[in-house]
């Protein structure tokens, strides 16, 4: 531990370090607009993300000449063929391939098999069909696992040459799992898969427990005019005008796309207002969370930049913070509440740890220091360095959440390559400050170390939150594996059952997660109303070989998690910010999710999944704090629902759901079979208020105001979204 005046000498330190940083683009007249124009001549993402794309190329093709050796010519050549591959030209990459000579290619292949001339043809071969297909000729099916008739290709010789090239790796390597499963794929794009996949190279993509229950969810993007093009970025699916109606906001990494804003128009489907909005000008983002930090009434947006980017380009991504100004229009504002930083970060979430009614916002940055921002009534207070919550590690997502269940909100911080952090809140010192302390290893839950996005929810509905973090090794290799035999060597996500003590105890194995799930995306709901809290993972890494399915877990009864195989979520594209929210308000819950990756050639098109619906019954609670902060994150709700099978409990926390992506604040609980809500309560996190609300009607909206003795309907209209698969309408209100 550092003692108290090495932490007050670093925490000034960090003070005039960071203020250096930022004083540059700081002045009174600051305008985020003019600065992320300024930001965009200087950035060159993606085309130089310490993977160059075209810039590669060029950069490449420069230095072969002067190579002052062939060892060294044909690296720069293998360098550059990866180059035109990323940037969407891998026809130039197999003509370039030739130029390194066989003999040189053996060798390299004998140090690795990653290296072998026919693993890189092959990865040619696929992308070469899926810009044929998948892109060219895009379709809502396009690059859902399984691939149906309407998704496999009609333009064949990529896949079938790729087939071949990964055949005559694996003659070479046959324990080289890259080679098998990117063979599977392409086998799947063909439509000849399971069948014609030879024996010895199979792979079960239904290797882990599988649910078959769960209906198709359609993607009906491009009829609504939602499938926004970009590359990884955000969602956050949320009323921004308060009409009764959940809107959508998307970003893309890149800082020459615009953030897009879809009002949903309460008929059939969504009105683009970005323009409108104020919003042209405003871009980039690779995340997004949201919430009303200064209790009016409207939902303000944070966006996240610059993950991955590293020191030197992350640098041009500063975050930003958009206030909602009630009238359709919204206005960065970073600058003037005292938030502007330059770091790059993919972290950010929000809670009022200090229970003064105002929602603080912690930053998780992946180079210099994290922040943690005190809001003082609209604005903000860097207390990063007398608070404890201190770290300089590479945090890839973070998440607040009362763990210990004594009113305070605790923070898990989840880091790429070191252990995670679990600070815990020991509440206000002798002087009024609060203060945190790092219980990670204590309460058993510093794994694993390459970690990504995470969350605390209550698993099993007990009352205390459970936490779910994902591992990240960048592999297929070791993904592959663990499909087709037991692997040691594999880091394995953590999921957490909280023991009600302080402690937590890793069930992963016991709940079907002990696997390597490649987590970007994250987010959790209730797809069929069942009470119990599913969860749904963007897959991917940057590299084209990472070519894998989103995976969408349901939770059985509290009990374990079944991979949903079969119903519409196992998009190939790298999946990132995900949203849950009940668009059409029919009772149950849709998914907006950002596909797209980080190189020039892996843009790729938003989804809109419509949820069948289920006869599952349900209520809808948008709270509103007074004394408590007006989003009422943090504020704990408790229902006892009744049927057949007796009593049970319902539990949940409000907040915007996981650390990527984000959902409506307004709370979509499943009830199961339940006929009758027995009672609601709910805890405020400021006023300590408890309501309590008896003999509550099931399948309807209800806005819950802290310290009102009732609770009052909302009249939602349920839609009929266009495109839409949705006849059932199961519930009306």
């Amino acid at each position: 531990m550092l003692n108290r005046y090495t932490q007050a000498l670093l925490a000034v330190l960090v003070f005039f370090c960071s203020f250096g940083f930022q004083a540059k683009a700081q002045s009174s007249n600051f305008d985020m607009k003019t600065e992320l124009k300024r930001l965009a001549q200087l950035d060159s993402f993606p085309a130089n993300a310490g993977f160059y794309n075209t810039q590669g190329v060029e950069y490449f093709k420069r230095q072969i000449p002067y190579a002052p050796t062939d060892f060294k010519r044909y690296t720069l050549i293998y360098e550059m063929c990866w180059q035109y591959i990323y940037a969407g030209y891998p026809d130039s990459a197999l003509v370039y391939m030739d130029e390194i000579p066989d003999e040189a290619w053996e060798n390299a292949r004998k140090t690795n098999p990653a290296y072998d001339k026919f693993m890189m043809s092959g990865l040619c071969h696929l992308r070469i069909g899926e810009q044929a297909n998948c892109q060219n000729n895009h379709n809502a099916f396009s690059c859902i696992l399984p691939l149906n008739d309407q998704a496999q290709h009609k333009d064949r010789s990529g896949s079938e040459k790729a087939i071949e090239f990964y055949q005559k790796a694996l003659e070479r390597s046959p324990n080289y799992y890259t080679a098998r499963w990117l063979m599977n794929i392409a086998y799947m794009t063909l439509g000849k898969y399971p069948n014609e996949v030879p024996e010895e190279y199979f792979i079960d993509f239904k290797h882990f427990p599988q649910d078959e229950s769960t209906p198709y969810f359609k993607n009906i993007a491009d009829e609504l005019g939602v499938a926004t093009l970009g590359y990884y970025g955000g969602s956050i699916v949320e009323d921004f005008n308060n009409d009764g109606f959940l809107d959508l906001f998307t970003t893309s990494g890149d800082l020459e796309t615009n953030c897009e804003l879809y009002i949903n128009n309460g008929k059939n489907g969504y009105d683009r207002m970005t323009e409108k909005a104020n919003l042209t000008g405003i871009t980039g983002g690779g995340n997004l969370t949201h919430a009303d930090y200064n209790n009016d009434g409207f939902v303000d947006i944070y966006i996240i930049r610059g993950g991955w980017l590293g020191k030197h380009a992350g640098k041009y991504h500063p975050n930003s913070l958009l206030k909602n100004n009630g009238d359709g229009t919204f206005t960065d504002v970073t600058y003037d509440v005292g938030i502007l930083g330059y770091f790059p970060s993919q972290a950010a979430s929000w809670a009022d740890f200090n229970n003064d009614g105002w929602l603080d916002l912690f930053v998780g940055n992946e180079n210099g220091y994290s922040k943690l921002y005190q809001n003082e009534k609209g604005t903000f207070k860097d207390i990063s360095g007398i608070c404890g919550v201190f770290t300089q590690d590479f945090v890839k997502a973070s998440y607040w959440g009362d763990y210990n269940n004594d009113g305070l909100q605790d923070l898990f911080v989840s880091v790429c390559g070191a252990e995670n952090h679990l600070y815990k809140n020991n509440g206000p010192d002798a002087n009024g400050q609060y203060t945190f302390i790092d219980v990670a290893q204590a309460a058993g839950v510093a794994n694993p170390i390459w970690s990504f996005s995470t969350f605390f929810f209550d698993f099993n509905n007990d009352g205390f939150l459970d936490l779910f973090c994902s591992s990240y090794p960048s592999d297929v290799h070791s993904l592959a594996q663990q499909y087709v035999e037991d692997t040691a060597n594999v880091q394995f996500s953590g999921f957490y059952l909280n023991n009600g003590d302080g402690t937590f105890t890793d069930i992963a194995k016991e709940v079907n997660l002990h696997r390597s799930i490649e987590a970007m995306g994250l987010n959790f709901g209730d797809i069929d109303n069942d009470g119990f809290l599913d969860f749904y993972v963007g897959t991917g890494y940057p590299q084209f070989d990472a070519l894998m399915p989103n995976l969408l877990f349901k939770n059985v009864e509290g009990k374990h998690f079944l991979e949903v195989g079969d119903a519409g979520f196992g998009h190939l594209q790298k999946g990132h910010g995900i949203g849950f929210g009940d668009l059409d308000n029919d009772g149950d819950q849709d998914i907006y999710m950002n596909l797209g990756g980080f190189m020039e050639a892996d843009k790729f098109w938003n989804v809109l999944l419509e949820n069948p619906g289920n006869d599952n019954n349900w209520i809808t609670l948008k709270l509103e704090g007074v004394k408590s902060n007006r989003s009422a994150i943090g504020a704990e709700i408790t229902i006892a629902a009744s049927g057949s099978s007796g009593q049970r409990k319902i539990y949940r926390v409000v907040s915007p759901g996981g650390s990527f992506g984000s959902s409506s604040l307004q709370q979509e609980i499943g009830l199961g079979d339940c006929d009758a809500i027995d009672w609601i309560e709910i805890n405020w996190p400021k006023s300590g208020i408890v309501q309590k609300f008896k003999n509550v009607e099931i399948n309807k909206v209800y806005q819950v105001k802290e310290g009102q003795k009732k609770l009052s309907e909302v009249k939602t209209i349920p839609i009929k979204l266009a495109g839409s698969q949705n006849n059932h309408h199961h519930h009306h209100h």
